[in-house]
Protein backbone atom coordinates (compact mmCIF):
# COMPACT_ATOMS: atom_id res chain seq x y z
CA UNK A 1 0.00 0.00 0.00
CA UNK A 2 1.00 3.06 -0.74
CA UNK A 3 1.48 6.05 2.25
CA UNK A 4 -1.62 7.85 0.41
CA UNK A 5 -3.89 4.72 0.94
CA UNK A 6 -2.69 4.29 4.52
CA UNK A 7 -3.39 8.02 5.53
CA UNK A 8 -6.60 7.36 4.39
CA UNK A 9 -7.33 4.12 5.82
CA UNK A 10 -6.35 6.25 9.01
CA UNK A 11 -8.20 9.20 8.63
CA UNK A 12 -11.40 6.77 7.83
CA UNK A 13 -10.35 4.82 11.87
CA UNK A 14 -9.86 8.63 13.24
CA UNK A 15 -13.22 9.43 12.08
CA UNK A 16 -15.08 5.92 13.05
CA UNK A 17 -13.58 6.55 16.21
CA UNK A 18 -14.76 9.94 16.81
CA UNK A 19 -18.35 9.14 15.01
CA UNK A 20 -18.89 6.43 17.72
CA UNK A 21 -17.26 8.26 20.57
CA UNK A 22 -20.09 10.79 20.15
CA UNK A 23 -22.76 9.17 19.41
CA UNK A 24 -22.51 7.13 22.44
CA UNK A 25 -21.61 9.85 24.73
CA UNK A 26 -24.54 12.22 23.71
CA UNK A 27 -26.71 9.41 23.74
CA UNK A 28 -25.93 8.55 27.08
CA UNK A 29 -26.91 11.56 28.31
CA UNK A 30 -29.84 12.52 26.08
CA UNK A 31 -31.31 9.85 24.40
CA UNK A 32 -30.93 7.59 21.61
CA UNK A 33 -32.23 9.99 18.91
CA UNK A 34 -30.13 12.85 20.52
CA UNK A 35 -26.69 10.19 19.81
CA UNK A 36 -27.86 9.53 16.11
CA UNK A 37 -28.06 13.36 15.39
CA UNK A 38 -24.97 14.16 16.78
CA UNK A 39 -23.24 11.15 15.26
CA UNK A 40 -24.61 12.89 11.97
CA UNK A 41 -23.18 15.93 12.92
CA UNK A 42 -19.80 14.71 13.33
CA UNK A 43 -20.00 13.16 10.33
CA UNK A 44 -20.69 16.18 8.57
CA UNK A 45 -18.46 18.10 10.14
CA UNK A 46 -15.23 15.80 9.71
CA UNK A 47 -16.20 15.38 5.83
CA UNK A 48 -16.42 19.07 5.73
CA UNK A 49 -12.66 19.89 7.20
CA UNK A 50 -11.59 17.18 5.38
CA UNK A 51 -12.51 18.62 2.24
CA UNK A 52 -11.45 22.11 3.41
CA UNK A 53 -7.81 20.58 4.35
CA UNK A 54 -7.92 18.84 1.20
CA UNK A 55 -8.64 22.69 -0.97
CA UNK A 56 -5.96 24.50 1.67
CA UNK A 57 -2.83 22.22 0.90
CA UNK A 58 -0.23 19.94 2.52
CA UNK A 59 -0.30 23.06 5.43
CA UNK A 60 -3.87 22.87 6.05
CA UNK A 61 -4.86 22.07 9.81
CA UNK A 62 -8.77 21.52 8.92
CA UNK A 63 -8.37 18.15 9.35
CA UNK A 64 -6.83 18.46 12.86
CA UNK A 65 -10.14 20.71 14.26
CA UNK A 66 -12.66 17.78 14.02
CA UNK A 67 -10.40 15.88 16.47
CA UNK A 68 -9.18 18.23 18.71
CA UNK A 69 -12.81 19.26 19.40
CA UNK A 70 -14.39 16.09 18.99
CA UNK A 71 -11.40 14.40 21.27
CA UNK A 72 -11.35 17.55 23.82
CA UNK A 73 -15.25 16.98 24.57
CA UNK A 74 -15.61 13.34 25.07
CA UNK A 75 -12.48 13.27 27.57
CA UNK A 76 -13.40 16.62 29.03
CA UNK A 77 -16.85 14.90 29.83
CA UNK A 78 -16.03 11.80 30.84
CA UNK A 79 -13.16 12.64 33.16
CA UNK A 80 -15.95 15.77 34.93
CA UNK A 81 -18.21 12.48 35.06
CA UNK A 82 -15.76 10.43 37.03
CA UNK A 83 -13.92 12.99 39.05
CA UNK A 84 -17.56 14.76 40.62
CA UNK A 85 -18.77 11.49 41.76
CA UNK A 86 -18.22 10.39 45.16
CA UNK A 87 -16.12 7.34 44.59
CA UNK A 88 -12.58 5.54 45.24
CA UNK A 89 -9.84 5.84 42.57
CA UNK A 90 -10.30 2.30 42.29
CA UNK A 91 -13.89 2.73 40.66
CA UNK A 92 -12.92 5.93 38.82
CA UNK A 93 -9.77 4.09 37.08
CA UNK A 94 -12.64 1.39 36.41
CA UNK A 95 -14.43 3.50 34.59
CA UNK A 96 -12.15 5.42 32.79
CA UNK A 97 -10.52 1.96 31.49
CA UNK A 98 -12.80 1.71 28.94
CA UNK A 99 -12.78 5.18 27.65
CA UNK A 100 -9.17 5.14 27.45
CA UNK A 101 -7.95 1.56 25.65
CA UNK A 102 -11.17 2.15 23.58
CA UNK A 103 -10.90 5.79 22.56
CA UNK A 104 -8.36 7.66 23.53
CA UNK A 105 -5.29 5.93 23.00
CA UNK A 106 -6.35 4.87 19.46
CA UNK A 107 -6.93 8.43 19.08
CA UNK A 108 -3.51 9.33 19.92
CA UNK A 109 -1.70 5.98 18.47
CA UNK A 110 -3.56 6.68 14.77
CA UNK A 111 -2.72 10.65 15.20
CA UNK A 112 0.73 10.00 15.36
CA UNK A 113 0.68 7.67 12.56
CA UNK A 114 -0.76 10.01 10.36
CA UNK A 115 1.76 12.65 11.15
CA UNK A 116 4.72 10.44 10.76
CA UNK A 117 3.00 9.58 6.63
CA UNK A 118 2.50 13.21 6.54
CA UNK A 119 5.88 13.94 7.08
CA UNK A 120 7.11 11.29 4.93
CA UNK A 121 4.96 12.44 2.10
CA UNK A 122 6.16 15.87 2.47
CA UNK A 123 10.17 15.00 2.05
CA UNK A 124 9.34 13.23 -0.59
Amino acid sequence: MSDRTLRYIIALAIAMLLIFQIGTLISGFFGMVWGLVSAIVVAAVSFLSSRLAKAGGKGSLWFLFPIVVFTLIPIALTVWRGVTEDQTWLDMLARLTPFTVGFAAPIILLLLAYYELRKRDIRS
